[in-house]
């Protein structure tokens, strides 16, 4: 029987969330302006019935200047689709990151939770584990290096999504999400290169 070429509502409806979500779980924290000269690295290939994303970009900041944009939990103004968020420290280390979330494109709507333990490093970087949401399976880790001239961020993760979605159907719209993910936040990166936290004085 062959395959049609227009999935159904259903499947597209999960298509959209999924173009939303992926690189959305990548980091915790608010995108800002595209467009970035800083080179960004990207690989996205399958594995164990998933995917794994390895990422990297370089920012002009110090390496504490680096650890804390990457540790900032708190959202200093409301994100688009974040209906409530919820920030608990479980340890001196380690933070939950509970969110509320409702994403509409065109006529789809949808509303879930979304439940991550972040495990800090100072200054190296954190590991990530989602407890709840959309993924089967979410993990990963930040780290950072320092280079000549700034920061370097590498980011390595394992995603198991939904299987109802064929496999080269979710890397075609994580090849292209990811891309526009990273260089959303390499450019937040190097907006805050002037900007100096008091722990890093």
């Amino acid at each position: 029987m062959p395959v049609s070429l227009f999935p159904s509502l259903k499947l597209s409806a999960k298509l959209l969330l999924l173009w939303s979500l992926i690189g959305g779980y990548i980091w915790h924290s608010r995108s800002e302006a595209v467009g970035i000269d800083s080179a960004i690295a990207i690989q996205v290939s399958q594995a164990n019935n998933g995917f794994e994303v390895r990422a990297s970009y370089f920012a002009p900041l110090s390496q504490c200047q680096a650890y804390v944009l990457l540790t900032d939990f708190a959202e200093e103004s409301p994100t688009e689709g974040i209906k409530s968020s919820k920030v608990t420290h479980l340890s001196e280390n380690t933070v939950r990151v509970e969110q509320r979330i409702e994403d509409r494109i065109g006529f789809f709507s949808t509303q879930f939770d979304s439940v991550i333990d972040y495990t800090k490093y100072p200054i190296t970087g954190m590991d990530l584990r989602q407890v709840k949401g959309y993924f089967k399976e979410y993990r990963g880790s930040w780290r950072l290096a320092s280079n000549a001239g700034g920061t370097q961020f590498s980011y390595t993760a394992f995603l198991l999504p939904d299987s109802a979605i064929p496999m080269f159907v979710i890397e075609y719209f994580m090849n292209k999400r990811v891309q526009k993910r990273f260089e959303k936040m390499a450019q937040k990166a190097k907006n805050k290169s002037d900007y100096v936290p008091e722990q890093c004085k």
